[in-house]
């Protein structure tokens, strides 16, 4: 039997935490029995068990900071803003694997590096697009295709004599394809040399050269074809009626991924079809895709970001509440950033948590978010700026992953906006190299002390209670 003047106390704590990014953090502070005799000795031992106590607390707290400033810090941060000259308009974005060259389209087409060092603009961007690596970028004005390297100095131009309604370019640059307003599909080497040309294509929608380059994949009106370099026809699809606007090839070529309207599907690069499904309740505006095409995101006019398997099954859908007119996704999947029409722009990772997001001045572009392979570096066009930002403190996993010449989404600007040619010119720097906002959780630049206290101060509570 106990004395009635006995104390009971024991004190235990327990720190649970994730690294995920919802976690949760708990303290439990657990009072078991022990018989303590209450004589002069207990009562400074229980006098130094409150101490103990305290300071055990004490440390439990500064611990439940240390953990959650480390494992919270994920900021988009902005870096850099660009205006177009004069009155015009900035329309699509693509951004190279490697994050150090961007692109955007529109009235006037705008080229520069990350950090600024290479800058230059001019010519109508209405029909032009930019290799994977980021070393060249072609554009097309009137009957006039242009193959321009990454400083803005033209390799060469060919004239044909029919406008043209869309232009493509391999991941490194080697191989250049166009089609006209007459049905005219051509292709030309590295050198502007003519490598083959085909005048049977409908009014051609969107072109895209698979990373291989051993296939040219052209959307029309009418049907999907599948062409060699040369421009020999290897498989043509009009089974359901071409509705596809979006195509994307996984990064060994073997599956093609097409989108349009409601309706997704895949190919094989033999033309067998895998699957077919219609996904979204009103139009689809844009679509990206990771790398082995395990991840794919579709923006809607209904609203939603919706992110698919590689069998065409819905992993998950993420409201935005409002057009989604812009996604795009890094090569393993883990960041998905998604522009809606008002101007926000969300950034999820690959279990559609959202991580950040932020605001853009005026309305989103179509086809105007843009991700670096890493995931690290977002680009984001609204009607008047060009927005570069950095995403900060996201899990280093997707810091080291190996860079890749060639990402599964090449993509082509070709929005109707009317062309102004004008010659090739440098654009005036409007760079605003630090914006006022910054959005998502920001990083503790003391957890790594408050940890070392709090465990310094357990170590001594400790001896002290011994």
């Amino acid at each position: 039997m106990q004395r009635a003047d006995a104390r009971h106390q024991c004190l235990s704590v327990r720190v649970f935490w994730s690294n995920k990014p919802k976690f949760y953090v708990t303290i439990r502070i657990l009072i078991h029995k022990q018989v303590i005799p209450m004589d002069k000795n207990s009562v400074q031992g229980i006098i130094m068990n409150k101490r103990f106590r305290i300071n055990l607390v004490i440390t439990g707290i500064l611990l439940m900071i240390s953990i959650i400033g480390s494992v919270t810090a994920v900021t988009l941060a902005p870096s850099w803003r660009e205006h177009p000259a004069d009155d015009a308009a900035f329309t699509g974005a693509m951004i190279s694997t490697d994050g150090s060259l961007v692109f955007a389209g529109g009235n006037q087409l705008f080229v520069r590096s990350w950090d600024g060092d290479t800058r230059w603009g001019g010519m109508s961007g209405s029909v032009a697009t930019m290799s994977t690596d980021g070393n060249y970028i072609v554009s097309a004005v009137n009957d006039n295709v242009r193959k321009i390297n990454k400083t803005g100095t033209e390799i060469w131009n060919r004239i044909t004599g029919s406008s043209f309604r869309a232009v493509a370019v391999s991941g490194d640059g080697s191989l250049v394809v166009a089609a006209d307003n007459r049905g005219y599909l051509r292709s030309w080497t590295t050198d502007g040399k003519n490598l083959g040309m085909d005048n049977d294509t409908d009014q051609v929608k969107r072109i895209v050269i698979s990373p291989s380059q051993s296939l040219v994949v052209v959307s029309s009106e009418d049907s999907l074809k599948v062409f060699s370099p040369e421009i020999n026809l290897i498989w043509e699809n009009n089974t359901f009626g071409n509705l596809d606007s979006f195509i994307a090839f996984s990064a060994d070529s073997s599956t093609l991924i097409l989108s349009g309207e409601r309706r997704v599907s895949s190919y094989t690069a033999t033309g067998s079809l895998n699957w077919v499904k219609e996904i979204t309740r009103d139009a689809i505006i844009d679509m990206a895709c990771s790398e082995d095409g395990s991840t794919i995101v579709l923006g809607s006019q209904d609203g939603n970001i919706w992110v698919l398997n590689k069998e065409g099954q819905i992993r998950w859908k993420y409201p935005a509440g409002a057009w989604v007119n812009g996604v795009g996704v890094s090569r393993d999947g883990s960041v998905i950033v998604a522009g809606a029409l008002e101007g926000t722009v969300y950034i999820l990772d690959k279990d559609g948590t959202l991580l950040a997001k932020t605001k853009t001045d005026s309305v989103i572009q179509q086809q105007s978010i843009a991700v670096s392979g890493d995931g690290t570096r977002i680009v984001v066009v609204d009607e008047r700026t060009m927005y570069g930002y950095d995403l900060v403190g996201f899990p280093e996993e997707i810091y080291t992953k190996t860079p890749v010449q060639t990402t599964l989404c090449p993509c082509t600007t070709t929005t109707p906006v009317p062309v102004r040619t004008t010659r090739l010119e440098t654009v005036p720097s409007t760079i605003t190299t630090t914006l006022p906002e910054t959005t998502g959780t920001p990083e503790s630049g003391l957890t790594p002390y408050i940890a070392v206290v709090a465990l310094a101060g357990l170590y001594i509570a400790i001896r002290r209670n011994n």
